[in-house]
């Protein structure tokens, strides 16, 4: 069935919406339905994909194509001096309720390693600490939240849950390698993210005078920002997800057309990501899980730490939003799947933690992405927002 992997990968990519419509569980959001899809038909379930090279070529391509849009999604508008010194800011409150989230990751990090549940202190921050901003922004845009104070505070603070988080990966990575230089040469990324920004932004405009159908240059800049960048932060030793993110927020930067990020978001979330989430459940065996009680525990642990980490910015946003929509928007930041797929193959990859920790975490993920999202659609009901 090797040969067919493929075909029965994009087979599932095609049927996993239809079968969510049929059964009205369109407020699950996609990737999970993608990721119990890819359970069922591999390694836990029927087994009938055995992920060749090509397939995980693609599925490589997809969480680059994941971390690009996730770029591509900050609104940097939202990050200017309000005139009023009075005013709300969204980036101060977003500021503050990260910084909360990031205390509490530490000390529920510290908790896990003192009692020996989970032995890697850092890797346990980076990991509570992160938050799905590709899922946040979906619901906020279904609920009509994403241009509202509210919607930009929350759309903020899981944007500072994303970058955070993968500069902390990256620059852990380096040390765990002992490759030294490349924390000291990590600026290099960013001086060459700013060196595109300001070369590119003098001619975009002008791709509009001779971009065709037949040449779309803005896709071509795109995919060249992509693997540019993608292949400096490797060669520096960072994380190749590190150089996506910079190249979508370049991409950003340059201010596409809605066109353009149209485009963008249909060949990733068309083609490459479904095909990397699909493939991500198949590779989780279940059935070896069951067997470790130890990776069994942690389920139950990092889903509370998961939950618990975030619902500290209830006390942060509640002055300005009320108690309802602060508790709304704590259950919300909750959920994370996006960032904590890739921190685990790179924790795999360096044998700092074992594929049985990985699956367990990425299944107390699965559950937050579940139950997140239905709590914040409820608690929201009816709810009139500014």
């Amino acid at each position: 069935m090797e040969k067919f992997s493929l075909i029965i990968v994009l087979f599932a990519a095609l049927a996993t919406p239809l079968i969510t419509a049929k059964f009205h569980l369109q407020r699950m959001p996609t990737a999970i339905s993608e990721i119990l899809m890819g359970i069922i038909l591999g390694k836990t379930g029927l087994n009938i994909i055995q992920p060749d090279t090509g397939v995980q070529f693609i599925a490589n391509l997809g969480v680059i194509m994941l971390i690009f849009l996730g770029g591509m999604e900050i609104n940097f508008s939202l990050m200017k001096p309000k005139e009023d010194e009075d005013s709300f800011s969204p980036l101060g409150a977003s500021v503050k309720g990260f910084l909360t989230i990031l205390g509490m990751s530490l000390i529920l990090s510290g908790i896990l390693y003192v009692t020996g549940i989970f032995n890697d202190f850092i890797l346990s921050v980076i990991l509570i600490s992160t938050i799905a901003l590709g899922v946040l922004i979906s619901f906020l845009k279904e609920a009509g939240l994403l241009d509202s104070e509210y919607g930009q505070t929350i759309l903020l603070t899981s944007a500072f849950g994303e970058f955070i988080p993968l500069v902390a990966l990256t620059v852990y990575s380096a040390v765990q390698q002992k490759n030294y230089l490349s924390v000291f040469g990590l600026p290099v990324i960013f001086i060459i993210a700013i060196f595109l920004l300001r070369r590119f932004n003098r001619i975009y405009d002008f791709f509009e005078d001779i971009d065709k159908t037949t040449t779309q240059l803005d896709i071509r800049l795109a995919f060249f920002l992509i693997f540019t960048l993608v292949t400096f932060a490797e060669q520096i030793g960072a994380e190749n997800i590190l150089g996506a993110f910079l190249a979508g927020v370049v991409m950003k930067l340059l201010q596409p057309g809605e066109e353009t990020e149209e485009r963008l978001s249909s060949m990733g979330y068309g083609f490459f990501i479904p095909v990397f989430f699909i493939t991500t459940g198949v590779n989780l065996n279940l059935r070896t899980l069951l067997t470790n009680k130890m990776a069994l525990i942690l389920i139950p642990v990092f889903l509370v730490a998961f939950i618990i980490s975030k619902g500290i910015i209830f006390f942060v946003f509640r002055k300005r939003f009320g108690k309802r929509l602060s508790l709304a928007a704590a259950v919300l930041t909750s959920t994370t799947i996006t960032m904590v797929l890739p921190i685990l193959e790179v924790g795999r990859n360096l044998k700092l933690i074992s594929t049985a920790q990985s699956g367990s975490i990425t299944l107390a993920a699965i559950i937050t992405c579940i139950i997140g999202p239905m709590v914040f659609n409820k608690i929201i009901k009816n709810k009139s927002i500014s």
